[in-house]
């Protein structure tokens, strides 16, 4: 039976991915930091193995043994007060993991880097896995630190590692339990704190479709091959519109400039640097980047990994009542139903 380790496998995507593994009946090791999310994956039959991306000893112990690594674990977060362990999470880190992993003998290593990772196209069209990544100019420290661990991930590719590396967009379902930086998003608008858009979206897609997509790519994808995985590009305007129909609350009208957005973010970066330091609803690079806007193309997986797509009605209408139920928002969605 072929055996995996995941990493971050109490997480949004981690559990996902765990998941699609369990109905392969493939054996899982779960490198696990704490308890503190053990619920999300309790459903689960598992080997469980102390890591920290942090600790390369950790990363040596927990490679042994298995056939495959899905590395999925990393410091998603638009707002961070320690840059260095940002960057020591997911840029070091993952060569750590992938070194280690190496040393094991492990046949695969499935990354997940992120759409960050790739550039946009200024000519408004999506971009494919070709595209260099140019988002420099946002000064946004988790993009900046995910475009860092892909391209140290390529380096070791043109060494020999068996690395295929996948590039998800946002997902939305079951299981946004921190909640993501997007999931905050939506938990935000319907809790009131977010009166206004502006012009500017990205790419969603369902979590549990995200999670089978990072199978095939370790089932189908070439060593060395990147694959986005996403579903639709959407502008911020449809993604608060689908909210406010599931939740049965009003639609959102103000609308402002993205300078306005990214001036705010910046005026919200700073009250939590200085004042708070709780992460701020918007951040000026978060801005930036959303009013690009960063649409990707998921073609190359749908042709050669074989990648479907739930309906994103139904997704955010699973996403909406794990929040509900996790007490992240009080009112109830009126369509949809909770998971079974």
């Amino acid at each position: 039976m072929t055996k995996v380790l995941i990493t971050g496998a109490t997480g949004f995507i981690g559990r996902a991915v765990a998941d699609a593994c369990a109905r392969r009946g493939i054996e899982l090791r779960l490198m696990l930091r704490s308890d503190k999310y053990i619920d999300q994956v309790s459903h689960l039959d598992f080997e469980r193995v102390p890591g920290d991306l942090t600790d390369p000893d950790s990363l040596r112990k927990a490679c042994e043994g298995v056939d495959a690594v899905f590395h999925i674990a990393a410091l998603y977060s638009m707002w961070v007060r320690d840059l260095d362990l940002l960057m020591k999470t997911n840029v070091e880190g993952t060569k750590e993991l992938i070194h280690a992993a190496m040393d094991a003998g492990v046949e695969k290593i499935v990354y997940t880097s992120s759409v960050a990772a790739i550039g946009y196209r200024e000519d408004g069209k999506p971009s494919d896995e070709t595209v260099p990544w140019n988002l420099g100019f946002t000064s946004d420290p988790y993009t900046e630190s995910k475009h860092l661990a892909c391209q140290a991930a390529k380096k070791l590719i043109a060494e020999g590692a068996p690395v295929i590396i996948t590039h998800p967009s946002a997902p939305v379902g079951w299981g946004d339990i921190k909640p993501t930086p997007t999931g905050q998003m939506y938990i935000d608008f319907i809790n009131g704190k977010v009166p206004v858009y502006y012009d500017g979206g990205f790419s969603v897609i369902d979590v549990d479709d995200c999670g089978e997509g990072h199978l095939l790519a370790y089932e189908k994808g070439r060593i060395g091959g990147s694959y986005i995985i996403t579903n639709k590009n959407m502008m911020l305007k449809e993604l608060f519109d689908l909210t406010s129909e599931i939740m049965g609350i009003p639609k959102i009208k103000m609308k402002v400039s993205p300078g306005m957005a990214a001036w705010a973010g910046g005026l919200m970066e700073w009250w939590s640097d200085h004042v708070t330091g709780k992460t701020p609803v918007l951040t000026r690079g978060g801005a930036m980047m959303t009013a690009l806007p960063p649409f990707y193309t998921s073609e190359k997986a749908v042709r050669e990994l074989g990648l479907t797509f739930t309906p994103l009605r139904e997704s955010f209408e699973k996403m909406l009542w794990y929040f509900y139920e996790r007490g992240f928002i009080k009112k109830k969605p009126v369509t949809g139903s909770p998971r079974e």
